[in-house]
């Protein structure tokens, strides 16, 4: 049986790693469809028996590589956005210029509906990522710079699917102005969230037709 070294466990890392930059770079020169082990082995330089040893499934490498990208992107910003509207425009143009990280993204939402241990991993990301949104509202309106009787979860609901909707059309619509629609979007979004929906079955507080008999 083969004895695990603290040199053999490090040399191992230090593949994964190299096969997680691969992964980012390949998916930046070729389409999703187009990049499999063959692929990422060969922009790593090693073996194409390396990607099965260090990433048993290639749903593994998949989601640790979306991670991987999303972690990069984060460590780079040089800004800090002022709200959150603002945060998830500043991702969006970050999608514009990177789009191979949308790509990923795109394929990572296969697995999860799949009844797997990465499917629920990727879930609870999504999920983590829009608690985040909800708390950045509830800190937009709570300090005044957002003004909306809605609550922060329907507003972050809202956010990201405009976010997301403009992200699949980056993929289909290359010369689409993601960012001039975003911002055309946010303005009727901001005067949506400042009133209160009324729904048509709800007639509490609406005053009654001059000429229609009250019922």
């Amino acid at each position: 049986m083969e004895t695990l070294t603290d040199d053999t466990i490090v040399d191992e890392q230090t593949i994964a790693e190299r096969l997680i930059r691969a992964a980012i770079r390949a998916y930046r020169l070729h389409p999703f469809t187009e990049v499999d082990a063959a692929v990422v082995a060969d922009i790593a330089g090693v073996p194409l028996d390396a990607v099965a040893r260090a990433f048993p499934t290639w749903d593994a490498l998949l989601l640790v590589t979306y991670d991987a990208w999303t972690d990069l992107r984060g460590s780079t910003r040089r800004q800090k956005p002022a709200t959150t509207i603002d945060y998830v425009r500043m991702t969006l143009a970050e999608d514009v210029a990177d789009p191979g990280l949308v790509r990923v993204l795109a394929g990572v939402i296969n697995i999860a509906g799949a009844d797997t241990t990465f499917a629920e991993l990727f879930r609870k990301r999504y999920a983590e990522y829009v608690g985040a949104l909800t708390a950045g509202f509830q800190r937009d309106f709570d300090a005044g710079t957002e003004d909306a009787v809605v609550s922060a979860e329907h507003a972050a609901t809202q956010l990201l699917a405009l976010y997301q909707g403009l992200q699949i059309q980056l993929l289909v619509r290359p010369g689409l102005d993601a960012l001039a629609e975003y911002d055309h979007a946010v303005r009727a979004l901001r005067a949506g969230w400042r009133h209160r929906h009324v729904p048509a079955w709800d007639l509490d507080g609406v005053p009654t037709s001059p000429v229609l008999p009250a019922g």
